[in-house]
């Protein structure tokens, strides 16, 4: 095949460590970027609109647990084990009882994989020939796993991470390191093979081992990162004010936020970020006790395909997950996923006891509840996850050329220029640092 691979997710010219950087916003990638240019002796500041750091990585803690507002952990790379080393933060394992995946299938919980013929089809994937490219998740799918696998697994698996359906997003924009891996191979297991070939024996045996966390949640690594570049953060200075600066910038904030400084400067590069699509991301923690639920399956959680007709797209089950996560043992925290498809986006507006009806009704389906939640925390996002379509995968090249020769002393990076995972953006970090050295 022949996609194309961005060459970094930091779009722009490289950074030279014999200049002076303003890094413009202190969300995770704004934090992570700091650390390393802290670590390879380069000049910079980050500037920050608000009064804390983190954007949309935030935890808090209840009378009844723990809150994640956003991501709920991250996938083991060494990467972020040294940073947690150096920060002196330890990295929460998962619990044995997190073992287990469901999907829900004729609204019952069914353990992955599915069934036996479920599995045969999985098998017979990796026999099959990559031929035409893909152009979006749902051809890769479809092809490979077959329309059903698909529609029961692969789409609700992807929707809970980059919230949109497999047919929205695109191939090579959210499975970039198998579409580089099929730029050598045409046979899915040795692409497969290729993409954990760099890995050490130790780095595949963890990554093997599932989410990871920390013990006050993910704002526990903004909160001492924060701590660690206290003294290169200004506070209360919004990045769009900076638009004439003769310096050097490094953007970090959204492209709804980034685009402002390029619409008098390049048209292209402004149109280019306006066109990018957010999907509104709303999570609902609930808490309850333990007796509430006459039929319940301890697991990591459970997907659910859109056809079985439920408002929420997949439920996490924390206190299930990660120790910490509930203030007695008698609780349980679950965390449900939704997205507002409304035209007018009218469920941001909905306040906390429309959405408990809304998914107590769910969980009930699910679950057979006997009592109601003990409380429960609704963390909105109007403009939450970027949309990786064909459309964002196709800009990244342009607006990378744009910024190298028209515009070199910008860069853009963050969850929409090519990896939207905690996990990536700090090792995107980490390569910019080794590149440094």
């Amino acid at each position: 095949m022949n996609y194309k691979i961005p060459s970094s997710n930091l779009l722009g010219k490289p950074i030279d460590k014999n200049q002076s950087y303003i890094i413009v916003g202190a969300g995770i990638s704004g934090l992570f970027l700091g650390y390393y240019l802290k670590k390879a002796n380069v000049s910079f500041k980050i500037v920050e609109q608000q009064q804390q750091a983190g954007g949309l990585l935030q935890s808090e803690q209840t009378e009844y647990g723990l809150v994640e507002r956003a991501a709920n952990g991250f996938i083991w790379c060494k990467e972020i084990q040294e940073i947690s080393d150096d920060l002196k933060l330890e990295i929460l394992s998962p619990k044995s009882t997190s073992k287990s995946r469901f999907i829900v299938k004729n609204k019952k919980l069914r353990k992955i994989p599915l069934s036996f013929f479920d599995g045969i089809r999985l098998l017979q994937g990796f026999t099959k020939k990559h031929g035409t490219p893909f152009n979006t998740l749902e051809d890769f799918g479809k092809y490979f796993l077959g329309e059903k696998n698909t529609a029961q697994l692969l789409t609700p698996a992807f929707t809970g991470i980059y919230g949109a359906s497999a047919e929205q997003l695109s191939f090579a924009g959210a499975m970039t390191q198998l579409a580089e891996a099929f730029n050598s191979t045409n046979y899915l297991r040795p692409a497969f093979k290729k993409m954990r070939a760099h890995l050490t024996p130790s780095e595949k045996k963890k990554r093997a081992a599932g989410t990871h966390c920390y013990k006050n949640g993910m704002g526990e690594l903004t909160q001492r990162l924060t701590e660690h570049l206290q003294n290169d953060i200004e506070w209360n200075v919004d990045g769009r004010t900076l638009k004439n600066e003769s310096g050097n910038l490094i953007l970090t904030t959204p492209a709804h936020v980034s685009k402002d400084l390029f619409k008098e400067k390049n048209k292209t590069l402004f149109h280019h970020l306006d066109a990018i699509k957010y999907n509104s991301m709303i999570s609902v923690t609930l808490f309850f006790s333990k007796t509430a639920f006459k039929n319940f399956k301890p697991g990591f959680g459970c997907l659910i395909p859109q056809k079985e007709g439920f408002n929420i797209l997949g439920v996490l089950f924390n206190s299930y997950i990660f120790d910490h996560r509930v203030a007695s043992d008698d609780l349980i925290s679950l965390t449900c996923i939704l997205r507002d498809d409304t035209a007018n986006l009218s469920w941001l507006d909905k306040d906390k006891e429309w959405f408990k009806s809304l998914i107590t009704k769910d969980l009930d389906l699910l679950f057979d509840l006997s009592e109601q939640p003990i409380d429960l925390v609704v963390s909105k996002w109007r403009n939450g996850i970027p949309l990786y379509s064909p459309s964002l995968y196709d800009s990244w090249f342009s607006m990378d050329d744009i910024l190298k020769n028209e515009i070199p002393n910008r860069n853009l990076f963050g969850n929409y220029t090519g990896e939207i995972s905690v996990r990536a953006l700090a090792q995107t970090s980490y390569l910019i640092y080794k590149y440094l050295k």
